[in-house]
């Protein structure tokens, strides 16, 4: 979605700066509570690791619209997007690492189910936080 400027050019409703410091939000407080819980032995459990990214992603989420101070959900979304991609590409590398080295035999079916769940947790837990960013700067606003 792009706004037309003064000039008659467009300019886009993505703020970057913001994108970028929600995305390294997300991947440190993500870094952080998966260390956490793998002290805690909480590694393995399927609802935690998905709990602990939808809060990652929330967090992100949460920073991308405030420093935006606009449509947060959809600084939240680029957030999520960014999350998503690097996280699969990261899992590709390592596929291909170990499908390299001891044969494709290696690697299970692919779990598309859990792969499209995922991504809806990165999505909600993001937009969460974005839309509550955006309830944040509505309220000021109005006070």
């Amino acid at each position: 979605m792009a706004q037309t400027d003064s000039s008659g050019g467009l300019t886009s409703m993505i703020d970057w700066r913001a994108v970028g410091l929600g995305f390294l939000t997300a991947a440190m407080v993500a870094v952080t509570l998966g260390a956490v819980g793998g002290r805690l032995g909480l590694e393995g459990h399927l609802g935690t690791a998905a709990s602990l990214e939808f809060l990652a992603l929330f967090a992100g989420g949460y920073v991308a619209g405030r420093v935006a101070g606009r449509v947060g959900v959809i600084q939240a979304m680029a957030v999520a997007i960014i999350f998503i991609l690097i996280a699969a590409s990261i899992k590709a590398w390592v596929e291909i690492d170990l499908a390299s080295r001891f044969g494709p035999h290696v690697l299970g079916p692919m779990d598309m189910g859990g792969m499209v769940l995922g991504d809806l947790v990165h999505l909600l837990g993001a937009g969460a936080g974005g839309w509550l960013a955006d309830t944040h700067r509505l309220r000021s606003a109005r006070a």
